[in-house]
């Protein structure tokens, strides 16, 4: 179970060198993939929480640039999304995490990848720090 992953949330909450694959950097794409496995299990107020404080931080450009991006995931085609709305958000970016796999990548670490709708260093050193926000707040549960 999720909650039972100390050293996984130790790691995210400090951002230590002993990321998954060792070169000493947590990267967007394995901060995506912790960010799944905890939407995956989080109870639903707990995750629109997090995911709300997380979005709370952002200035107005910061949540127009993620809410462009958000739409354009196959997972939110066609589906209305007002980025200053923070359910909106909530859910976009909880459909794009939890979508199926493709090619061995959930849409939200393909989004954060190099040449992904979500690349920007900004935007990717936002998704490193709501690892950091969920493993700190995982840990003093």
């Amino acid at each position: 179970m999720f909650s039972d992953q100390q050293d996984r949330h130790a790691q995210m909450a400090r951002l230590d060198p002993r990321d998954t694959n060792g070169d000493g950097v947590v990267s967007p794409e394995e901060a995506a993939a912790y960010i799944r496995d905890y939407l995956d299990s989080a109870s639903p107020e707990e995750r629109s929480q997090i995911m709300k404080d997380y979005f709370g931080g952002m200035s107005p450009d910061q949540r127009q640039q993620m809410g462009t991006a958000l739409g354009q995931s196959p997972v939110n085609a066609g589906r209305p999304l007002n980025a200053d709305n923070d359910d909106d958000l909530v859910n976009a970016y909880t459909r794009t995490a939890q979508a199926p796999a493709q090619d061995g990548r959930s849409p939200l670490e393909a989004a954060f990848s190099q040449g992904g709708v979500l690349n920007s260093p900004l935007v990717k050193a936002g998704l490193v720090g709501l690892a950091g926000i969920i493993g700190s707040r995982m840990l003093r549960r």
